[in-house]
This record gives structure tokens, sequence and C-alpha cells, in this order.
């Protein structure tokens, strides 16, 4: 369970899955990680919406890759 702060001022404790849904909705002022606070305003966090990230995608392998690297 995690602490939370709603932006209504509300405290709540909320499971991982719960959390993520309500920081991608904008619910969520400040959530508490094992060492600190983090106000969602100012400090970056993992962002589960697709496409905000800009660098290489090393997960991505054409066939022609794997295949080569396979030996196929």
């Amino acid at each position: 369970m995690i602490q939370v702060v709603y932006r209504n001022g509300k405290e709540d404790m909320v499971e991982q899955k719960f959390l993520d849904i309500l920081l991608h909705i904008g619910e969520i002022q400040e959530f508490r990680r094992s060492d600190h606070w983090v106000n969602v305003a100012e400090d970056p966090i993992r962002s589960s919406q697709q496409g905000e990230y800009c660098g290489e995608n090393k997960r991505f392998h054409n066939d022609s890759e794997l295949h080569s690297a396979m030996g196929i």
C-alpha cells in the first residue's frame, strides 16, 4: 500500500495499480516513496503514457537483425 495525498488534501492508502490510475487522471497531489514524498507537480515520475520517451527503443528489433543475431 502507498500513502497518497489527493488534490483536495485528503490522505489515503492505495494499491500500486490504483496509484497509477489516479496519477493518470490527475487526482494525486503527492505520494510517498520508500524514502521521501513525491510532489506530482514538481518531481519527475514515471509515465504510463506511450510516446513520451524520446530515446532509443532498445526493446524493438526488426526481423532481419533478430534473425542475424540468432544465426537464422
